[in-house]
């Protein structure tokens, strides 16, 4: 039986002034995402991915169009609604690291649990989390003493940390070999697998998103799923408008 949907984008606008100028950065966006989904949306730089990411998380309403979070309209939730809802079944992966730079790691992942566990319990967690993405090695290592590779996976730790339903990750190649890539995003494709949590990430390299379960182009503001390869052929994306790779 199918699951209902987590997370429902539903012809999403979203426009932003620069003085005179209007920058239409979302046109009618609707978009699904069930436990288990693993979604990459592909679009070059500046084309909207991390405000298509920011209105789904709720961070930025739309101009038109609604967002829903497990059945419910995320413009009707409170304050208090919306903080339990970042807190309990949406994380962001971020990438700038911690703000003291001498933080371990592993006192890094555990800051989003160290209220609910303190901080014995928040280091089990993080340990757990860091293992999940093969980052184990890291727990005691500082942020500039990681590679670039190291630093995605320990990010996404902390996202993963608060076992959450719905995991935003924007732009988790970036700087990354294509071994560390296909490393990263194997590793998302097999939380979506095992976990059963949804996984939405943007990424403005189209061999990223070779290992998504759906692939979406965000060109023009319009997000675009890709036509059908040919009988026969190999991996082919084929995006109306002409972005493509084989």
């Amino acid at each position: 039986m199918t699951p209902p949907p987590l997370l429902v984008l539903d012809r999403v606008s979203k426009t932003y002034w620069r003085g005179p100028h209007e920058l239409r950065v979302l046109r009618e966006v609707s978009l699904e995402l069930r436990q288990g989904d693993f979604v990459a949306v592909y679009g070059q730089q500046r084309s909207g991915k991390t405000t298509l990411l920011k209105v789904a998380a709720g961070m930025e309403p739309p101009d038109a169009g609604s967002v829903r979070f497990d059945g419910h309209d995320v413009a009707t939730f409170s304050r208090g609604r919306l903080g339990r809802m970042y807190r309990d079944d949406v994380a962001w992966v971020r990438r700038g690291g911690p703000h003291t730079p001498d933080l371990r790691m592993i006192d890094y992942v555990a800051l989003p649990v160290l209220g609910m566990y303190g901080e014995h319990g928040a280091q089990r967690c993080a340990k757990r989390a860091l293992a999940q993405v093969d980052a184990e090695a890291c727990a005691s290592e500082q942020w500039a003493q990681l590679s670039d590779g190291e630093r995605t996976a320990v990010g996404i730790a902390q996202g993963l940390v608060r076992e959450p339903r719905l995991l935003l990750v924007d732009d988790p190649t970036a700087g990354l070999d294509s071994i560390e890539r296909e490393r990263i995003v194997g590793l998302l494709r097999a939380f979506a697998d095992a976990a059963r949590i949804a996984v939405l990430m943007a990424v403005p390299d189209l061999p990223a998103v070779l290992r998504a379960r759906d692939v979406r182009s965000l060109s023009d503001g319009r997000l675009l799923a890709p036509e059908a390869p040919p009988e026969g052929h190999g991996v082919v994306l084929d995006f109306p408008g002409g972005e493509r790779s084989a």
